[in-house]
């Protein structure tokens, strides 16, 4: 290991020293960049967030959406359809009740049921229908689920409420369920508008359960690949109370080709249960630095509890890293996530990570595991303008004992989408690091504080074929305990393109 060997040589340089009487020369000091890996952990989390975000937000636009008017008209048109008397008064109530149900006038609602309940005749399935109705519209869909379910059982014939189960199951991400009710209700003759609507569900539904793939191509460029600093202390070194100046870092830059690619794939299996898989993929290659090249993949498959509101993972995890020429390690874990949606406009996520990393011998001095804990929370003032915040808390054991740290993480930013031309999304981080051990070498031990930024800009108007033109900028300035060792400032910069499958 290099950090053995240099502490050889200058030991024989001492005792030369002490045999001569010669002055030893300092002897050179190979430090590793073990931040790479922080950096590749980084990547991890900004591409699980935006995955989890294109999954939410794909749903939405899935979601069909209309029109108290255009939902009235289309259900008071199939209910006289499948009326033998439109005409009868009993029937006209009941339309009535079903358009105050549209406008969710719960009010008149129950005023005209008092006037339908005096006719002898009256179906008491009705009132089970508005009860479920206001309950999907208060969000308490289990029993809005329930009461649909009473009403279907006990009037086969009532449509209405049978498309409102089906709506209503959809919402709350019963989506086996939600398909054996719309596959029913396309085996009935209904009225052509009401068809078009029930296919709208059953391709939303199609849509949510098919694999998605995302792929990011882009020209790269980074101009401290190695990061480097140009911090020069007198007395980097102190030996038997001699002084050694380091030599100044040069800063190693290069342009290349940058791409991410993920799949994300569900599999309901009944009510809010389902298998979930999560494959995040990216990677650098360089045009002459080589060695700087890296491919990381993390993969994730198992269980997900996801409702209206709330949604729990429990998912093991592989991961594969490539630093340069070498494999850096394989790993093995498990990652249990909570998220809650505590309001139509916030959510919060709670995180658990744990990762079993079996390094390569390369990197044999990073050997250990990595645990970690996080919370985000996100906020929409309005639907194209959200803001977010991460917090992270990182423990990473190490066969030397230097380089096992500890570490907190904030970020906040922004997303703001300008209509269909441009999407900005800003963000601010700044990362506590504190090592386990006093570095030898230096006498300290070692305590970063980093700070970044990163931009990213899209331009759906550009979009061709539906590739999306995109910008990324990325800065990162770290200062530390131990400056001329891990000081370091860099700018990344990529330019390229987006297409979801």
């Amino acid at each position: 290991m290099a950090i053995g060997a240099t502490w050889i040589a200058f030991s024989l340089l001492s005792w030369a020293h002490a045999q001569t009487g010669t002055a030893p020369q300092p002897p050179a000091i190979d430090i590793p960049n073990t931040s790479v890996f922080q950096n590749q952990q980084d990547t991890a989390d900004r591409l699980w967030q935006n995955n989890q975000s294109r999954v939410q937000q794909s749903n939405k636009i899935d979601t069909p959406t209309e029109t108290s008017r255009r939902a009235g008209s289309s259900y008071e048109s199939a209910l006289r359809a499948l009326t033998q008397n439109p005409k009868d008064r009993l029937q006209q109530l009941s339309l009535e009740v079903l358009n105050a149900v549209n406008r969710q006038d719960w009010f008149g609602a129950d005023r005209l049921l008092r006037i339908y309940a005096r006719d002898p005749q009256h179906d008491p399935s009705l009132f089970d229908f508005v009860e479920a109705s206001h309950d999907a519209a208060k969000g308490d869909y289990e029993a809005a689920i329930e009461s649909y379910r009473k009403v279907v059982q006990a009037s086969p014939g009532f449509t209405r409420s049978e498309i409102d189960l089906g709506r209503t199951l959809f919402v709350d991400n019963q989506l086996r369920e939600a398909q054996d009710v719309f596959k029913r209700l396309q085996a009935q003759a209904l009225p052509p508008v009401i068809g078009r609507h029930i296919q709208e569900y059953t391709t939303a539904l199609e849509n949510r359960t098919r694999p998605q793939f995302s792929l990011t191509l882009a020209w790269a460029r980074e101009d401290n690949l190695n990061n480097a600093n140009t911090v020069v202390n007198p007395c980097a070194l102190n030996w038997n109370g001699a002084c050694f100046q380091n030599n100044p870092g040069k800063k190693v830059g290069d342009s290349g080709v940058y791409f991410e690619a993920s799949i994300n794939k569900l599999w309901p299996i009944s009510g809010h249960h389902g298998v979930v898989l999560r494959s995040l993929n990216y990677g650098n290659h360089y045009a002459n630095q080589d060695s700087y090249d890296n491919l990381a993949s993390v993969n994730y498959l198992g269980y997900q509890y996801s409702s209206a509101r709330t949604q729990f993972q429990l998912l093991p995890s592989f991961e594969y890293d490539r630093e340069g020429r070498y494999t850096a390690y394989r790993a093995a874990g498990i990652r249990a996530s909570w998220r809650q949606q505590l309001s139509r406009r916030f959510q919060l996520e709670a995180s658990l990570d744990y990762k079993h990393r079996d390094f390569s011998s390369h990197f044999g001095y990073l050997q250990g595991d990595l645990r970690g804990v996080g919370l985000f929370g996100s906020y929409a003032l309005r639907p194209d303008w959200v803001l977010y915040a991460n917090l992270l808390y990182r423990e990473s054991d190490a066969q030397n004992r230097v380089f096992a740290y500890g570490e907190r993480i904030a970020r906040i930013g922004v997303f703001k989408a300008f209509g269909n031309r441009f999407t900005v999304n800003l963000a601010y981080g700044y990362r506590q690091k504190r090592a386990e051990e006093t570095y030898a070498f230096f006498g300290k031990r070692q305590r970063d504080h980093e700070r970044s930024v990163y931009l990213n800009v899209t331009a759906p108007r550009w979009a061709w074929q539906g590739f999306t033109p995109m910008l990324t900028y990325e800065y990162r300035n770290n200062r530390s305990s131990i400056p001329h060792a891990y000081d370091y400032e860099k700018n990344r910069i990529t330019l390229g393109f987006n297409k979801t499958f």
